[in-house]
């Protein structure tokens, strides 16, 4: 009888100590935040992408920022690959998702059915527009000894496109169809993807004179090319590519700044395409108004915390890049600042 005692005792005991640490627990939890919070669920590419890191920024200064909203990214599982800014997009519209951070091409692209979207059998009707971030620049880098100046010293020469599907390649047969270029126009043109160190390999090696990419700066692969081939940067902006840029409400007119590589002393033109944040109709207005103030009032802040948003404009980050209306609630603001009428 005694040991039976002294079991149940013991039971009690273990009850009572976790009762009480799961209570600590709660209570910790009730005190570190607020009981009014609401969660903000962000969708990004994978983490190895500048998509995924334009959204942990953008949470940081929500977070640091706000009381009551806790920001926090999911990013894409890996696998996805292309498809993941497609993933984010349609999580946003079925609502698993409150906000997304996808390119102004795919948010083009899901809105007039084109492009990836061309079969799709879903409407978009549903999303809205918040506000765009950082740009990503159509980039050509040339072989040190190239005497490449302008996009239409590239016709003749050898030349790198990037692999089919790549955002590199769909922007440069854009550039071509509009330049009325043709792959015989081309000494060799290569089809190799920006991966695996192929692209810079070819051009430091000399199999190909110039190759184009499709990423933010400072990036790690084209400093590389630089200080391994003394390869430089060239401009692309001509009346080809301001024809391009009014075809495509999608692209804007984007700059590398002077001294991002060793070898541009210079700021570099160029177009690309820009990050931008969408939403839904049904994020309650006053959320999204507070979402747009919270950026555009500490907009120092995101500025200083990486060198790729350092160029944000804030009459072009509610405009530009922009296919779907924008939230009311974050027009509301924009109204406020005298920015739309």
């Amino acid at each position: 009888m005694q040991n039976k005692t002294t079991h149940d005792s013991r039971l009690v005991t273990q009850v009572a100590v976790r009762s009480t640490l799961a209570l600590c627990l709660f209570v910790l939890a009730s005190i570190s935040r607020p009981a009014f919070s609401l969660d903000i669920l962000v969708g990004s590419s994978q983490t190895t992408t500048s998509n995924y890191y334009a959204g942990r920024a953008l949470c940081r200064l929500i977070n640091s920022q706000s009381d009551n909203l806790d920001c926090r990214v999911l990013a894409a599982e890996e696998g996805l690959h292309s498809s993941d800014q497609i993933h984010t997009l349609t999580n946003v519209r079925n609502g698993a998702l409150d906000l997304g951070i996808v390119d102004s091409a795919i948010q083009y692209n899901a809105v007039n059915r084109s492009g990836q979207f061309e079969f799709f059998d879903i409407s978009f009707d549903n999303l809205r527009a918040l506000f765009s971030l950082n740009g990503i620049p159509f980039t050509v880098v040339a072989r040190n000894g190239e005497t490449l100046q302008t996009l239409s010293d590239l016709k003749g020469k050898k030349i790198n496109i990037g692999n089919p599907g790549s955002p590199q390649r769909e922007i440069m047969d854009n550039l071509m169809r509009t330049q009325s270029w043709e792959k015989e126009d081309f000494q060799v043109m290569e089809e190799l993807p920006a991966t695996q160190m192929q692209d810079t390999l070819a051009l430091c090696l000399g199999t190909v004179d110039a190759v184009v990419l499709f990423n933010v700066h400072p990036n790690p692969a084209t400093k590389h090319m630089v200080d391994l081939c003394g390869a430089r940067l060239m401009n692309v902006s001509d009346s080809v590519v301001s024809k391009l840029i009014s075809e495509g409400p999608f692209y804007a007119t984007l700059s590398i700044p002077a001294g991002t590589y060793a070898s541009n002393s210079n700021s570099v033109s160029t177009f690309g395409l820009l990050e931008t944040v969408i939403t839904t109709e049904d994020l309650d207005e006053e959320t999204a108004y507070t979402l747009a103030k919270l950026v555009f009032e500490h907009l120092d802040r995101l500025k200083a915390s990486h060198t790729v948003f350092s160029a944000l404009i804030p009459d072009r980050m509610h405009s530009e890049g922009m296919s779907i209306p924008l939230h009311p609630g974050a027009e509301r603001y924009y109204r406020e600042k005298g920015w739309i009428q």
